[in-house]
Formats: C-alpha cells, sequence, structure tokens
C-alpha cells in the first residue's frame, strides 16, 4: 500500500468534522529475489582451490552451470560437457558404464567436490549424475601442485547441489528414444524459523534402453543433504547419494570391414548387439556420505574441510574380443567381472587473506589425504561364434573366476600443498606446490604374490596473468604432474607413476560492465605443449591388461566463447587444433613412435546458439540448436586404419509459462550414421543415431 500523498501546496484540506488525530497509513516493504540463470559463471573454485574470477585464472577453465546443463539436456556427464574446448567424448557413446574421452589427448580423472572418485578400472568408475549437479569444472592442463592426482591433460571436477536460502522446488517428467520414462524431484527449504537448518533432496528414477538392441540402462538416485548455518563465520554441509544402475554394455566390439568400409553385404546395422542380451549385465550399487565444512576462524582467515566415504559394488558381464574368422562371423570371448571398491578422501585447507599497500596476497596451505581399497575377480571362457549378417545367439556359458585374475589392492596418498596469490596493480602471480607420498600393495589371492609399490614426487606450478584496464587478460603458466598408478601388467610387474610437464600461454577477454556487451561473455585463446611418460595403454597381446608406453606429448591451440550477446542470445563455441603422438616406446610398442594415439582427434569445432523470446509477462519460449564436429582418428596402433571424421546436429526448444517449463532437446538430428570410434580392426562402435526427449517440468 503506497503512502497517500500530501496535498498541493496552497490547498487548505477541510478537518472541521475531524474528532481523532490523524494517523499515518502503513508503509509495505516488499523484497524481491531473483537469480539469473546463465552460461557464465563468475568465478571458478575448483582451479586454484580458492574463490578466483574466471578472467583471473591463470589456465583454461571452463565453469559448466546447472543453466548450461539445462539447456543442452545433460542426461550423462558425456553429454554435459560437450561443446567445451579440447575435450572429446568419443563420439558420445551411450554407454552406462561411464565417461569415455579425452581432454588434450589424455585420460581426465573425474572428482567430486574436489576429491578425486574412484576410477580404478572402466568397469568400476564411480557414475556421476548430472541430476544431482549444481554446477562442472573443466579444468585444463596439470592440476597436480594441488590435487596430486590429476593427469596432465585435466581434470573433471563435478559439484554437487546443496541446500540454500529460497530453494527453487523442481518436479520433472522426461520421456523419448530408446523408450526412456525419468521422473525426477529437486525440493528444499529451511526447518527453522531463523534459516539455521536447510535441507534439500533430489531424486531420478529411470527406465530406458540405449541404443544397442536389447540393452537397457535403468536407473535409481537419490542424494539427501542438510546444512547447518549457525551463524555467517560458520558453514556446515552434510552431502549424501546412492544410486542404483542396472543395465547392460552398449560397446559394439564390431570389425572394421563393415562399420567404417562396406562388405559385399554393405554395412552392419547401427544397433547391432555383437554381445548377448541374456548374458551382458552392467549392475552397480554405488553409497556416497561426506561433507564439506567452512569455519572462518578470524576476518580474513577461514578453515575449510572436505570428507567422503564411497563404496562401490560392480556386476559386469559382457562379450568381446572378438576376432574375424571369416569376412561374416566373428569368435567371441565371454568376460565376467565383479568387485568392490572403498575410498575415504580428505582436504583440509586453511586460506589467509591479507594486504599490504597496493599487493594484495591469498595464502593457501593444506593437506589432503585418500585411502582405497578394490578387490577385483575376472574370468574369461568361450563365447560361441557369431554371424554378422545372420546372427544366431545361442547360450553362453559362465565363466569360473579363477580363469583370469584374483586380486586385492590397497593404497594411500599423503599431500601437503601450498600456494601463494598475489595482486600488485592488476598483475596476478600464482606460485604453488606440493609433496606427495604414496604406497600402495596388490595382492594375488590366486598365488599370494604380493606386489608393493612406493612413490613420493614434488609437483609445482608457476603462472603469471596481467588484467587490463580493457578486460584482456594475458598469461603464461608452467606446471609439472605426477600421478600414480594401482596395479600390474599382465606378467606382474608394478605400474611406474606417471609424471608430465605443462607450458601454457593464453589470452582472456571478459569485457567491462560497462561496454556496450557488458560482462556477460568470456573469450579464452590459448597454446600448449604437454609432455607426458608411463602412460597407460591397452596391452597390445592382453586385452585385459595394460601396458605402459614411454612418452606421449601433445601440443595446440585452443579457443572458446561462453556467455550472452545482446538481444537475448546464448552462445557457445569452441574450436581446437592438437597434435598428440607417441614419441617414445616400450619393447613392445616401439612400432607405434611417431604415431597419434587411437580415439583423440586432431581438430574439433562447435557452436551452439540460442535464442531467447520475451512473448508477455508470463510467457516466454525459446529455440536454439548446434552443431559439433570432430576430426578424424586413428583406429589402430600401429596405424592401419582411419576413423572418420563426424558432423553431428543438435537443437533445443522451449517454452515458460508461469511456473510451467516444456522443453525439446534432440541429438544427431540428421540421423547421420557413423562411427564413433576404433581402438582396433576388430573394436569399433557405431555412435548413436537420431535422439529425442522431452521434459515437462513445474517449479516453485
Amino acid at each position: 500500500m503506497a503512502a497517500e500523498a500530501p496535498p498541493p501546496p496552497g490547498t487548505r484540506k477541510n478537518t472541521t468534522h475531524r474528532t481523532s488525530a490523524t494517523v499515518n497509513p502503513p508503509v509495505e516493504s516488499i523484497l524481491v529475489r531473483g537469480r539469473a540463470r546463465t552460461l557464465l559463471a563468475g568465478t571458478g573454485q575448483a582451479a586454484l582451490k580458492t574463490a578466483t574470477p574466471l578472467e583471473t585464472t591463470p589456465q583454461n577453465l571452463t565453469v559448466i552451470s546447472r543453466a548450461r546443463m539445462d539447456m543442452l539436456n545433460s542426461r550423462t556427464l558425456t553429454e554435459a560437457i560437450r561443446y567445451s574446448a579440447g575435450v572429446s567424448d568419443y563420439g558420445g557413446k551411450d554407454d552406462p558404464r561411464g565417461y569415455f574421452g579425452t581432454i588434450r589427448g589424455f585420460t581426465p580423472d573425474i572428482y567430486l567436490d574436489g576429491t578425486r572418485t574412484p576410477n580404478a578400472a572402466t568397469s568400476q568408475s564411480f557414475s556421476i549424475e548430472p541430476w544431482g549437479l549444481e554446477e562442472m569444472d573443466i579444468i585444463r592442463g596439470s592440476s597436480s601442485a594441488l590435487y596430486g592426482s590429476g593427469q596432465l591433460g585435466g581434470i573433471i571436477n563435478a559439484v554437487s547441489k546443496r541446500p540454500t536460502q529460497h530453494q527453487t522446488n523442481i518436479i520433472s517428467v522426461q520421456g523419448g528414444s530408446y523408450a526412456r520414462r525419468q521422473g525426477a524431484v529437486d525440493i528444499g527449504g529451511s526447518l527453522d524459523r531463523q534459516g539455521h537448518w536447510l535441507w534439500r533432496f533430489n531424486g531420478l528414477i529411470r527406465k530406458s534402453g540405449t541404443f544397442a538392441h536389447h540393452i537397457k540402462n535403468n536407473g535409481i538416485y537419490v542424494a539427501p543433504s542438510l546444512r547447518w548455518q549457525p551463524s555467517s563465520r560458520t558453514d556446515f554441509t552434510f552431502l549424501s547419494s546412492y544410486e542404483q544402475l542396472d543395465a547392460g554394455s552398449s560397446s559394439q566390439f564390431l570389425p572394421y570391414v563393415g562399420t567404417v568400409v562396406p562388405t559385399r553385404h554393405g554395412y552392419l546395422p547401427r544397433n547391432f548387439l555383437s554381445g548377448d542380451r541374456n548374458f551382458d549385465v552392467y549392475s552397480k550399487r554405488q553409497l556416497s556420505v561426506g561433507y564439506a565444512l567452512r569455519q572462518e576462524l578470524l576476518p580474513g582467515w577461514t578453515l575449510s574441510q572436505n570428507m567422503r566415504f564411497a563404496h562401490m559394488d560392480v556386476l559386469y558381464r559382457t562379450v568381446a574380443q572378438p576376432k574375424l574368422v571369416n569376412t561374416d562371423t566373428i569368435s567371441r570371448t565371454a568376460l565376467l567381472q565383479s568387485g568392490n571398491y572403498n575410498t575415504t578422501t580428505l582436504d583440509t585447507r586453511s586460506e589467509w587473506k591479507d594486504h599490504f599497500g597496493s599487493l594484495h596476497s591469498t595464502l593457501l596451505a593444506g593437506v589432503d589425504f585418500r585411502s582405497d581399497f578394490m578387490a577385483e575377480r575376472r574370468g574369461e571362457g568361450k563365447a560361441p561364434n557369431l554371424s554378422l549378417y545372420q546372427p544366431v545367439y545361442r547360450a553362453i556359458a559362465m565363466p569360473a573366476y579363477t580363469s583370469k585374475r584374483n586380486y586385492n589392492t590397497t593404497g594411500t596418498q599423503t599431500g601437503l600443498y601450498g600456494q601463494e596469490q598475489a595482486d600488485w596493480h592488476r598483475l596476478f602471480l600464482t606460485l604453488s606446490g606440493r609433496g606427495d607420498f604414496t604406497q600402495s600393495v596388490q595382492v594375488d589371492n590366486s598365488t599370494g604374490r604380493r606386489t608393493p609399490q612406493k612413490d613420493n614426487a614434488f609437483t609445482g606450478r608457476a603462472a603469471l596473468l596481467y588484467q587490463s584496464v580493457w578486460g584482456v587478460a594475458p598469461y603464461v603458466s608452467y606446471a609439472t604432474s605426477f600421478s600414480p598408478q594401482l596395479g600390474t601388467t599382465y606378467d606382474g610387474t608394478a605400474f611406474s607413476p606417471t609424471r608430465g610437464r605443462l607450458l601454457e600461454a593464453g589470452i582472456k577477454y571478459r569485457p567491462r560492465k560497462d561496454s556496450i556487451f557488458g560482462d556477460r561473455f568470456l573469450l579464452t585463446l590459448d597454446v600448449f605443449t604437454l609432455k607426458e611418460r608411463n602412460d597407460l595403454v591397452q596391452d597390445p597381446l592382453h586385452s585385459s591388461d595394460k601396458i605402459q608406453l614411454g612418452a606421449q606429448r601433445t601440443r595446440g591451440f585452443e579457443t572458446e566463447f561462453v556467455g550472452r550477446l545482446p538481444y537475448r542470445i546464448d552462445l557457445l563455441a569452441s574450436f581446437t587444433v592438437q597434435d598428440p603422438r607417441i614419441t617414445r616406446g616400450s619393447a613392445a610398442t616401439r612400432n607405434q613412435v611417431g604415431q597419434r594415439p587411437v580415439t583423440v582427434p586432431s581438430r574439433m569445432a562447435s557452436f551452439f546458439v540460442r535464442r531467447n523470446f520475451i512473448i508477455t509477462r508470463t510467457f516466454s519460449a525459446g529455440i536454439g540448436g548446434g552443431v559439433r564436429y570432430t576430426g578424424t582418428t586413428a583406429g589402430a596402433l600401429p596405424a592401419t586404419i582411419i576413423v572418420p571424421s563426424q558432423l553431428v546436429g543438435d537443437i533445443e526448444a522451449h517454452l515458460d509459462y508461469q511456473r510451467w517449463h516444456l522443453q525439446l532437446n534432440g541429438t544427431n538430428i540428421a540421423n547421420s550414421k557413423y562411427v564413433s570410434v576404433c581402438t582396433n580392426t576388430t573394436n569399433c562402435s557405431y555412435a548413436p543415431g537420431r535422439a529425442l526427449f522431452g521434459d515437462l517440468s513445474y517449479r516453485w
């Protein structure tokens, strides 16, 4: 209610019959809160473990916001990181086992809330459900100076949703291709009037198939969390999640002849199953509990701690290792694998901010600890041969676990790290260093043989960035990497840790707020050189085991644009040119020196644009689309086959009416048939065809 306006000057108000004093009517205050859902984040916590603006972070960092994941309807981690520079996803295979891809030519490690997740083997990787995430960070280059176990090419860090004040609740239903039916909720709020206790619950249930014939992808995900904020100085959040995955393996293990090039029968169908619908199983149960604590001890001095315990149980059966008997028939091997994985991570750090005249300093010191236990059981057996063009699926005998591997592996890693960020007259200097102390032991339960490993290392980073008044920020960075590798080769030799070094230089541009564009986009250009030795690759003689190459390097150029242009146009664009090469080999891989590693493209480009329209005060809409280009890749080592390049189109359209949101997403909209990846002449996989998904949600 508005207060009564005073009478104009020179007028008199008649009060002859008033018998009481005039009472001023009450004034009501209305507080309106809002949060823009943008593609561009303001700061990045993961790269330097401090809240540093993206434009002054001296390396190529992409923060994938919740709005970006929603726009692309990211159903998997693979789909969430699309349209990012330097990142490949093996053609976007709809694989329930997890993410398969590279950053700058190297397989990245996956982190959750700043600590590493289990990734001992492809079938025992920790699942990341995008519905439970607030954002994702793609940190390119070495982060070992702070994280220890980060690979040289980069890491992917997922950030869990947490309870917040003024929670926006969501109920969503989704359906579409592969008979997908999914329901999800994201609800929360305050437990007391003061807002000291907050809660949030994320849940999802899915029943779906995949592009591969008769392979399902059913799942249940729940993630309750609780937050305690008794004051502005204390913030404690309990985080937990449980995921149940009942699926199969969509890996196809198809021959090069019949997929990339035709046979006398033409091409194999895109959804061809080289496995067996009655044998293939990928079943996983994973549990995660932990907390995030932040305590301000004194003004400018804070103490933070992240802790998580994770447990996984996995049962994996598949038919693989095909060999051509003739042009029409393959021989196959039945694989049986089960195991469980326990890991505990603890990261404690202290951050102190101060200034000395015009010099601003942020000092970080911390210690982190990780303990891993993995029990792995594998078996192999002969599977019936399969005709490729007139397939008859015969029953497969269950292999015995004792026929292959029976290992228990334990390991610990302790790291001490420190970092100084100094800001003086728009000049930003970052110095980081870390000492790691690792030890592990692998026990062969069949023979009793114990293989111990103990590795210590120091890694560091030095970076310099200058931010001009126009928003242009050139930078240069040098860093080293170290990552212990648990396990042994086929003959029982313990793996050596991987070690590498990075040199990167680039320019970032974020316009000033008073510019014609505002500060709503970030443009990054950089060049880099990475060199790493002791990389793990598939053993050419034993497909279930790994060996270590002598060395590998990647040189390249990246550019990326993220943000909003005038007229409500959202834009994602990236371009990558890289030259990955094997520079030194072992005795078994010497013939691969000078060649490209398999599956790693030399050229990548992507472009996605969306235009939003405000029609009325309660009704709005938007439409967008994009293309993703991946260049040719090597399909075998030594190089004998080449997988052709790929160009894929995506679309997005949405309608918003009051609290309702309706969205349609399509991938590979032209239904292009192409091979996504080959690792040898009998291990090729198609990419999924056209897929359409509709989502209806209600917010309050």
